[in-house]
């Protein structure tokens, strides 16, 4: 275990030693790689900003030099691109800091040496099968580059396709089955994916009937893990289902003669290294999500508009396509603030975004810039029609009240808008829009203006649908 920080350090090899693990401890990365090269260790516990060498720098050695131990990674919440790039370089986990709790540790420890441990068992058995088959030597050989190459490969954040079809070509490049079928599932776009393949001797009604199987597997309970259809469209089947919160992967081969146990494991192992797979999958999508989504609202953050805008300017740069942008402020937010709380303050973003969000179409960007203010990026769209979907926005909010613990609250927004212009970079839009911003509130507030004319929207009380724009 490698810490700077002595206070943790002390702790939690207190705590690990009292679940009766042998605990050797660095505060280091000069003095952890001394110690890797003086003796082996089942598992590597590693504080990613070290002096004299980084986590990502022992992990590189420990890849180099001994792939039986385990590497999980400590990080801050600044350090979770490196957390990333630690598991696609082969580390099991990373543990947040911030976050500890020792129960999760122990928890993750256990697992960690529980796959190593399986790691070698495995090794083993396939070693001692092809030194007791030498007729299979060639075989064998190939099944453990594969499994080798699915460790290296399919653990990696890879695309839900690329993950699936490596799986796929493995499992039938490795095992003799004449029938084989995997499915997908999940509350991802690129799911749910489905393949199934069989051998020339595999009649079409016994094909069909297995794939009818594969369907199934997703109403099977736990407790019945056995095949539900009454037909068995090949005497021998094994099944083996995998979620990975609520991405659900199900997988069975099925061939005349019964699998042996080595087959099994071989099988039983290609599903591991795919769960370890979804897992890396799912951790890259939070991450992503966490780097371009606010928290508040769940709308995309200020990272992600940045971004999405500078390739918006240069695509309707270059096809020529009108681009505008809408600032939004919420009215005397400062005042709901003080007089309510910023319980109540969140809880009003958190609303006007829900509100903004069934206010707009489907091909717009809608974006938390920061504190009460949004912005509305509309590709494809000329000012005129920027200007008549902000004042519709604008009385959207005005005649929508806002009911938090039994209290309404009524709101107006003040929006300026702007539109890209020839010359104009991504700045000056981003300028122009919340100089239009800034003039809609020193005009009164409630209402929308035009950063080309100056313009304002009329407020006109009696009939609030009646909107229009005057100099």
């Amino acid at each position: 275990m490698v810490d700077d920080d002595p206070q943790i350090l002390n702790m939690l090899q207190e705590f690990l030693e009292g679940q009766g693990y042998a605990v050797t401890a660095a505060t280091a990365g000069g003095q952890a790689l001394d110690l890797l090269q003086q003796q082996e260790f089942a598992l590597a516990l590693l504080d990613l900003m070290l002096p004299g060498a980084s986590g990502l720098e022992l992990l590189s050695y420990i890849r180099s030099h001994n792939l039986d131990t385990e590497v999980i990674l400590f990080t801050g919440h600044a350090g979770l691109d490196s957390a990333v790039q630690a598991l696609r370089l082969g580390a099991y986990d990373y543990l947040v800091k911030s976050d500890l709790r020792l129960a999760e540790l122990q928890v993750l420890v256990v697992k960690a040496l529980e796959r190593r441990r399986l790691a070698r068992e495995n090794r083993e058995l396939v070693a001692h099968l092809s030194s007791a088959r030498e007729e299979l030597a060639h075989r064998r050989a190939r099944e453990l580059a594969q499994v080798r190459q699915i460790g290296e490969t399919l653990v990696g954040p890879l695309s839900w396709d690329q993950l699936f079809q490596g799986l796929v070509n493995l499992i039938w490049d490795s095992l003799p089955v004449q029938v084989l079928g995997l499915a997908l599932r999940g509350p991802v776009s690129e799911l749910p994916l489905e393949a199934c393949r069989r051998q020339p001797e595999v009649a079409d009604n016994d094909f069909e009937a297995f794939q009818a199987i594969l369907h199934e597997q997703f109403l099977v309970c736990p407790e019945t893990p056995e095949t539900p259809s009454a037909r068995k469209p090949v005497p021998e089947m094994m099944w083996l289902t995998v979620t990975v919160e609520d991405v659900t992967l199900v997988a069975g081969i099925g061939r005349q003669e019964v699998f042996s146990p080595e087959e099994a494991e071989l099988f039983r192992i290609f599903i591991l290294q795919g769960e370890a797979g979804i897992k890396n999958l799912v951790l890259f999508e939070h991450v992503k999500n966490l780097a371009t989504q606010d928290a508040l609202t769940g709308l995309h953050n200020y990272r992600y508009f940045r971004e999405a805008l500078g390739q918006e300017v240069e695509r309707c740069r270059r096809y020529n396509m009108p681009l505008s942008l809408l600032f939004l402020d919420i009215d005397d937010f400062k005042q709901i603030n003080d007089t309510l709380g910023h319980q109540h303050g969140d809880a009003i973003i958190r609303e006007v975004g829900v509100i903004l969000k069934g206010g707009i179409r489907l091909a717009d960007l809608l974006c938390r810039y920061g504190g009460d203010e949004f912005v509305l990026l509309m590709s494809q769209t000329p000012l005129k029609q920027a200007l008549l979907l902000a004042e519709r926005l604008r009385r959207l909010i005005a005649r929508t009240p806002i009911t938090q613990a039994g209290q309404s609250t009524q709101l107006t927004v003040s929006i300026g808008v702007a539109s890209l212009t020839a010359g104009m970079s991504m700045e000056d839009l981003i300028k122009a829009a919340d100089g239009a911003l800034y003039r809609a509130k020193e005009a009164g507030k409630n209402r929308c203006c035009d950063a080309k004319t100056g313009a304002f929207s009329e407020r006109t009380a009696k009939d609030p649908s009646n909107q229009r724009f005057f100099n």
